[in-house]
């Protein structure tokens, strides 16, 4: 994400519910240029016809009194047809949002809302309100662009040294953040640190719930504070449950010690009081402590883990814990892939895709690789193969055994590509001639992987034509999680997307991902688009699917993925 753009930014927002309007203001403000609210369709559509000229981009709630969003939307699009628009919704009105996608919005947010999500959503507006101010931009004359350009310079370095010293400081508790401790080592002479971990952490969020762990954590940085503080140490935290104290004058590692046992006796004597709940906790904590500036954060991890593996209160980094153990693992996978890729020793499995009456109508081509004592998925050492560059060739290996299976069983069959695959210029050749020479166009379904990923949807598109051409049908994988483009899929027309397997796993008793799944499954019907099911597990999920109008299913429930010597399809 490009924050100098976002800086530059104007929103209106539009949300009846007060307490959400302001959360969510005070959480953007920082990185736009400025927040517009209000509070219902006819007090956003006069703020936006008061602000017209300033406003870049217009996030809003679909269901408010009044006017509702889709109403606002209408007669915004009247007077401006291409600002960005983002919907927040929680998927209550199926026939709202089937009704907004004629509208040409930008993204759709689920509530309740995510920053991250929200903000990359900002960003995949950014190039049409980019393109809305280099127009406005171009009539101005040299001299006043010029002298805009200079002051926009000022103003965005200035914002940008602020927002930089927001990216040294954590958000829950205020503390500095693991950017600023590495900075500060970076500075020390003879720095010393001690990692603290919250033992058993999980167990406060999965019994209280997120809200109470926060609190905990809050309340467990002051005490760590007032700690710190009597001993001339500066506290950190560096994620989740883990905090730091740092010095940057170690007198000796037995200092450090003796510190880390006044912490940990401190913790015992202080139990932590939630008010918001009325109640308290008892935490206990595993330290690891190291010195020195070289990787400093990182051997004191390596003792902190130690500890915690050895039920030891702390202990202080030495060598032997440095067991380099990723990089031994890189390594012993490298072995397996080598010899796979060198000895052709790469199976492919084939789960059913059925239709409502569970019979098979085309099969998917999962990778295995076989091991000495066992069968390897992609899960294992996919991460691996791309960064040890074995990637393109299990491509290329696994491509060809399933279009010789298709050729020699007649059955369809459902290959999985990645972006990167359809990027590769000389993979996409090479694919097209197999499909020619092998003559199995009609019985080939692309699958895309990772289809959130996609940047260049120019090249996506020219692939899935050229596909079609030849007589391919093309499918988009895991639609409906992550950021899930419905504009750029009425361009790309594939003949099926496959529904997300987290959004399926619920629907027999989560209304939220029935109506969900619902309206991507209506929305793909209303462009002649067939929808698959993944990870049908039962009966009850199956029947459930039915009942939508699911054309084809996948799942364990309907059969596993297994080396089939005899395919069954259907003529």
């Amino acid at each position: 994400m490009n924050p100098d753009f976002l800086k530059n930014l104007s929103v209106l927002y539009v949300e009846d519910e007060a307490v959400v309007r302001e959360s969510v203001r005070r959480n953007i403000a920082p990185f736009v240029r400025e927040v517009i609210t209000a509070e219902n369709g006819e007090e956003g559509l006069a703020r936006f016809r008061e602000n017209r000229d300033r406003i870049d981009l217009i996030v809003t709630d679909i269901m408010m009194p009044r006017m509702n969003g889709i109403e606002m939307v209408d007669a915004i699009r009247k007077e401006d047809p291409e600002i960005p628009i983002i919907y927040t919704t929680a998927f209550d009105d199926r026939d709202s949002l089937l009704r907004t996608i004629q509208q040409s919005v930008s993204a759709y947010i689920l509530k309740p809302i995510d920053l991250e999500r929200l903000l990359e959503s900002f960003q995949q507006a950014a190039v049409r309100v980019e393109n809305r101010q280099l127009r406005k931009s171009l009539q101005e004359n040299n001299r006043l662009l010029e002298e805009r350009v200079r002051a926009q310079t000022r103003e965005i370095r200035e914002k940008n040294e602020k927002l930089i010293q927001r990216l040294f400081t954590d958000n829950l508790t205020g503390l500095p953040n693991r950017t600023a401790l590495k900075k500060r080592i970076d500075t020390a002479n003879a720095p010393a640190l001690i990692l603290v971990d919250i033992d058993r952490f999980r167990s406060i969020n999965e019994s209280y719930g997120e809200r109470i762990g926060n609190e905990v954590l809050v309340i467990f940085a002051h005490l760590l504070e007032r700690f710190g503080t009597e001993r001339g140490l500066q506290i950190y935290r560096l994620g989740s449950d883990v905090f730091a104290l740092f010095s940057s004058e170690c007198e000796s590692l037995s200092r450090c010690e003796r510190i880390a046992t006044e912490l940990l006796a401190y913790l015992n004597r202080h139990e932590i009081q939630v008010p918001s709940y009325e109640f308290s906790v008892q935490l206990n904590a595993t330290l690891g402590i190291a010195e020195g500036r070289e990787k400093l954060i990182e051997k004191a991890s390596m003792a902190l883990q130690h500890a915690k593996t050895n039920s030891k209160p702390y202990l202080v980094y030495n060598e032997a814990y440095n067991t380099d153990a990723e990089y031994r693992r890189d390594m012993r996978w490298k072995r397996i892939l080598k010899k796979a890729v060198e000895e052709n020793d790469i199976t492919l499995h084939l789960q059913p895709i059925t239709d409502r009456e569970k019979h098979p109508v085309h099969y998917e081509a999962l990778m295995r690789i076989k091991g000495e004592e066992e069968t390897h998925s992609p899960a294992q050492f996919l991460p691996v193969a791309k960064k040890m560059k074995f990637f393109t060739q299990l491509s290329y290996l696994t491509t060809e055994k399933a279009l010789k299976i298709c050729r020699n069983s007649g059955c369809s069959i459902n290959i999985n590509l990645s972006v990167e695959n359809i990027e590769s210029s000389a993979f996409v050749s090479w694919l097209k001639r197999r499909i020619e020479t092998l003559n199995v166009a009609p019985k080939i379904t692309l699958e895309i992987l990772e289809s959130e990923n996609i940047r260049n949807y120019d090249t996506m598109i020219t692939f899935f034509d050229a596909m079609h051409r030849l007589g391919c049908k093309m499918a988009l994988d895991d639609f409906g999680s992550g950021y899930s483009n419905f504009v750029y899929l009425q361009r790309l027309r594939p003949d099926y997307i496959k529904i997300d397997g987290s959004l399926v796993r619920e629907v027999d008793r989560d209304e939220n991902a029935r109506i969900i799944v619902r309206t991507i499954n209506d929305f793909a019907h209303n462009l002649g688009i067939q929808t698959v099911a993944e990870h049908v597990h039962s009966e009850a999920v199956f029947e459930a699917l039915k009942t939508m109008g699911i054309d084809y299913f996948q799942g364990y429930y309907l059969g596993k993925p297994s080396e089939m010597r005899e395919l069954q399809c259907l003529a």
